[in-house]
C-alpha cells in the first residue's frame, strides 16, 4: 500500500474524512427534490463565505472553467478590460482574452510584488475604454495578497466592473464582496473549501447580470444565463457527490466558528511559518504575504528538486516549488485544508531536518522554536 502524501499544497488541499465520507454516501438524482433542497442549503452558507447577497453559479470545472466563464459571459468583442498580470494566474486572464481576441491592457507587476491602487488608477486614465479590471485575490505562484479593498475603491470611482480570481482564496483572504463592491468574484473546489477538484463558482452583482445579458462572445456549456435561470437546479449534470461534500464541509466551517475563525487559524500557522523560515536563515518571496501559502527563496547551493523529494520521500509531506522562471528558486508552503496545529508545526520541523541534512547552516530547532513563539501569542481555536 502506497504511503499517504500529506498535502500542504496551495492545492489541491487535504480533505477531512468527514467530508469524503460525506461523498461517498449513495447519490441521488439531480432533478429531484432532495438536490434541490441540497442547493439551497450549500447555497445560503456559501453565500457567507463570499460575503455577498447575490447569486451565486455552480460550474462543474475548475478554477480555470470558472475565469473562462467570466471572460465569456461579461466582455464584448469590442471590450479592452485591465488585466493585472503579477504572476502564472494574472497572466491566465491575459491569456483567456487572448483566445477570445479581445484586446487586454496588462499591468505587469514583478512577480512577488503586490499590485497597488495607484496602478490601477493610472491604467484606467490611460484606458479610457476600459470597462473591467481583472484581478486576483491573491497570486498563488508568488503567494502574495492584493489589497482588494483599495482596488475596490478605485473601480468604483470610475465605474468600472471589478472581477476578482478568489480561486485559492477565498475563506483564508479577507474579501467583502458586498460591502467593497466587488462585482464578480470566483473560487474553487479543491482550496479552503476543503473537497476534491471538480467544482467551481462565481458570485455575480446585479450589475454583473445586467453586463452578461450584453455580451456578445461565443459561449454554451459557460451560459451563465442558463445557470441563474435553472437554479436551484444546473442546466446542465452537476457533479452531486461533490456538492454533497461540499455542503459537509460548508457545515464544518461554521462549526469551527465560521469564515472568520477558519482565517484567523490559517494566518496563525502562515504567520508561525514565516517566523520558523526566517529563523532557519532563509528569504521570504512575497513582498505582501497571505494565509494561503509561504512562498520561501530556495537558498544558493540546494537544488529545489531535493528539498521536495527528502520531504516528501522522508516525511511523506508535499509542498511546491516555483513555476515558470521561478522553477528550481522557490517553494510553497500550503496552510489550506484540513490542516491542524499538529501537522503546522510537524511540517516546519521536517523542514528544518530537511534543509539540515541538505547543508543548510542555521541553528537546529531555530524554526520550530521561533513557530512556537509565534503561537504562543495568539488565541487559537483548533479543530
Amino acid at each position: 500500500m502506497a504511503k499517504r502524501e500529506f498535502l500542504l499544497s496551495p492545492g489541491p488541499v487535504n480533505v477531512p474524512r468527514r467530508v469524503a465520507l460525506a461523498g461517498a454516501q449513495e447519490i441521488f438524482h439531480h432533478r429531484s427534490e432532495r438536490f434541490q433542497e441540497l442547493m439551497s442549503d450549500v447555497d445560503g452558507k456559501l453565500k457567507k463565505l463570499f460575503k455577498t447577497k447575490h447569486f451565486i453559479a455552480y460550474l462543474t470545472s475548475s478554477g480555470t472553467g470558472a475565469m473562462e466563464a467570466c471572460v465569456t459571459n461579461l466582455l464584448k468583442k469590442s471590450d479592452e478590460p485591465i488585466v493585472v498580470e503579477g504572476g502564472k494566474f494574472g497572466q491566465r486572464w491575459g491569456e483567456l482574452c487572448k483566445a477570445f481576441q479581445i484586446k487586454y491592457h496588462p499591468i505587469q507587476i514583478e512577480w512577488g510584488r503586490a499590485v497597488k491602487s495607484e496602478q490601477i488608477e493610472q491604467a484606467l486614465r490611460a484606458n479610457p475604454n476600459a470597462k473591467f479590471v481583472f484581478t486576483q485575490l491573491f497570486e498563488t505562484s508568488t503567494g502574495t495578497a492584493y489589497d482588494i479593498e483599495s482596488i475596490a475603491k478605485i473601480c468604483k470611482r470610475y465605474d468600472v466592473l471589478f472581477v476578482v480570481d478568489a480561486i485559492s482564496s477565498l475563506g483564508i483572504v479577507p474579501l467583502e464582496m458586498d460591502k467593497w463592491g466587488v462585482d464578480v468574484a470566483i473560487t474553487g473546489s479543491q482550496k479552503a473549501l476543503m473537497i476534491p477538484p471538480g467544482l467551481a463558482f462565481v458570485a455575480l452583482s446585479e450589475r454583473a447580470l445586467k453586463t452578461i445579458e450584453a455580451s456578445d462572445l461565443p459561449k454554451y456549456y459557460w451560459d451563465l444565463k442558463a445557470y441563474k435561470k435553472n437554479f436551484p437546479y444546473t442546466p446542465y449534470t452537476p457533479a452531486v457527490s461533490l456538492l454533497i461534500e461540499l455542503n459537509e464541509a460548508l457545515t464544518m466551517i461554521e462549526e469551527e466558528g465560521g469564515v472568520d475563525a477558519v482565517m484567523n487559524k490559517c494566518e496563525s500557522f502562515a504567520r508561525a511559518t514565516r517566523a520558523a523560515i526566517e529563523a532557519m536563515n532563509l528569504k521570504l518571496f512575497s513582498e505582501r504575504p497571505g494565509a494561503v501559502c509561504t512562498t520561501v527563496q530556495v537558498p544558493a547551493g540546494i537544488a529545489e528538486k531535493d528539498i521536495l523529494e527528502t520531504l516528501r520521500n522522508e516525511f511523506q509531506i508535499k509542498i511546491e516549488g516555483g513555476q515558470d522562471h521561478l522553477k528550481g528558486k522557490m517553494l510553497r508552503i500550503g496552510h489550506i485544508g484540513d490542516v491542524l496545529l499538529k501537522d503546522a508545526l510537524g511540517a516546519i520541523s521536517a523542514l528544518e531536518l530537511t534543509f539540515h541534512k541538505l547543508g543548510h547552516r542555521f541553528e537546529l530547532g531555530a524554526g520550530t522554536q521561533a513557530a512556537l513563539e509565534s503561537l504562543s501569542e495568539m488565541s487559537m481555536s483548533v479543530r
